[in-house]
């Protein structure tokens, strides 16, 4: 049996399924996904002709699934096309995540977390009545796996927006869990996603600490924090997007979403020229010092001399500027260090890192799943758990992802441990609601 606790609920939709609804859907939000599409391909789809010319489920499989080796803009304008086709209303929501659930249970996945988002500035009365549909759809689903023999159990990871209510909305959800027996058996995590760029995690850390206060206060309705971090991460130079999966890490987030920047080769970076603003630099700096001697412990390092004179040469710069920083040969020897103490720190917390394998090659751009670092998270005896994140668009399933993981290098029977073992990283676990 298996534990899926990375996927999206809408990014679990079939080919197949996508077309049928969006037919059905008399006003398409097309406006929402031709722009992007075209910014990312160079492609204008016509709308008036879309279901005639992609009819053919073949074409409109090779329009809608995402296998090739781009960056995060990319994928998102493919994930763009579900969000136009789909209407996104009550009756929807239950019948889109019943029919996941039962898919999942027919792969022998026997625990799933699904993640959902709602828009940035829903109505409370709306924003409810779709909380509510999908956690009817969890508890239909289940049922429905049971007729045929299967047993699964669905649970929901809302996902809030990096900038704008995530606190209001996470107060609603609190509120709502205390009435709604409904609510309170389903939603278990709360979720940052989407485009992590321009979101330090040092920006969430008060918010971390208040839902971490929370659970503590009442125990009954704790939700885990999941957060997206180090997929996406080309405003920054690797050093700082390490830090970053370590922040979060540190700051209290449960389960980290794919986190390659913490392990991925330096090998990946040979030869880049990296840039990233002034403050975020000095953020890194500021660790670096503070850091030094056990940074030291892992490997060769920047003298502490040439860390401290750069931070006094850009501290009179204004915080919008940027530097740059060329990855040779020695910068690539010192983030190995970097890394490496990184992760020693995340194997000393509770927090588990969620691998994606198809994910991670694509979206990451690695040449092949052996650069994939889970091998190496592995290795430093981190926690992990190995999710699809979005089978329908990548064409895949979770019994897959594992075997896509065997060719990142680790081993049959480390790939059977966390299988087993991503059942005690649950959300309800890891948050406290439940004992293990």
């Amino acid at each position: 049996m298996y534990c899926d606790l990375h996927n999206h609920l809408y990014g679990c939709l079939p080919a197949e399924t996508l077309y049928r609804i969006g037919k059905e859907n008399p006003a398409p939000r097309w406006a929402l996904y031709l722009d992007s599409y075209e910014k990312a391909y160079g492609v204008r789809i016509k709308p008036h002709s879309f279901f005639q010319e992609y009819a053919d489920i073949k074409k409109f499989q090779s329009l809608y699934h995402f296998r090739e080796k781009a960056p995060f803009l990319h994928f998102q304008a493919k994930f763009n096309l579900i969000i136009a086709l789909v209407q996104f209303h009550d009756k929807e929501i239950t019948e889109v995540t019943k029919d996941v659930v039962e898919a999942h249970s027919l792969q022998d996945v026997s625990y799933a977390e699904y993640r959902l988002m709602f828009g940035k500035e829903e109505s409370k009365e709306v924003f409810y009545k779709k909380l509510m549909a999908c956690c009817e759809g969890l508890a239909l689903g289940e049922e429905k796996a049971k007729s045929f023999g299967k047993s699964i159990q669905g649970r929901l990871a809302m996902s809030l927006h990096r900038d704008l209510n995530f606190e209001q909305h996470y107060d609603w959800m609190k509120n709502w869990m205390e009435k709604e027996s409904l609510i309170k058996k389903y939603l278990v995590a709360i979720d940052f996603c989407h485009i992590e760029e321009g979101f330090p995690p040092k920006d969430k850390r008060n918010f971390f600490q208040n839902v971490i206060s929370d659970n503590k206060a009442e125990s009954s309705t704790a939700l885990a924090i999941l957060y997206h971090v180090g997929e996406s991460f080309r405003d920054k130079t690797p050093f700082s997007a390490a830090r970053w999966v370590l922040e979060s890490s540190l700051w209290g987030a449960h389960r980290l979403g794919h986190a390659l920047a913490l392990g991925v080769s330096p090998d990946y970076f040979s030869s880049e020229e990296r840039t990233e603003l002034v403050s975020e630099r000095l953020d890194q700096l500021q660790f670096e010092l503070e850091n030094y001697e056990s940074i030291l412990d892992y490997g060769s390092y920047f003298s502490k001399e040439e860390l401290d004179a750069e931070r006094k040469e850009i501290s009179s710069k204004p915080n919008t500027d940027t530097i740059s920083m060329l990855m040779d040969h020695n910068k690539m020897n010192y983030l190995r260090t970097f890394q490496n103490y990184c992760m020693a720190q995340v194997a000393k917390t509770n927090t588990v890192i969620e691998s994606c394998p198809s994910s991670n090659l694509y979206i990451g751009m690695l040449e092949s799943l052996v650069d994939h670092p889970i091998a190496r998270f592995y290795e430093n005896k981190i926690k992990l758990t190995i999710g699809s994140d979005d089978p329908g668009l990548f064409d895949t399933h979770l019994p897959n992802e594992y075997e896509l993981a065997l060719e990142s290098g680790i081993s049959e029977e480390a790939l059977k441990e966390i299988q087993r073992r991503s059942f005690d990283y649950k959300s309800a676990i890891l948050s406290g609601r439940e004992i293990d």
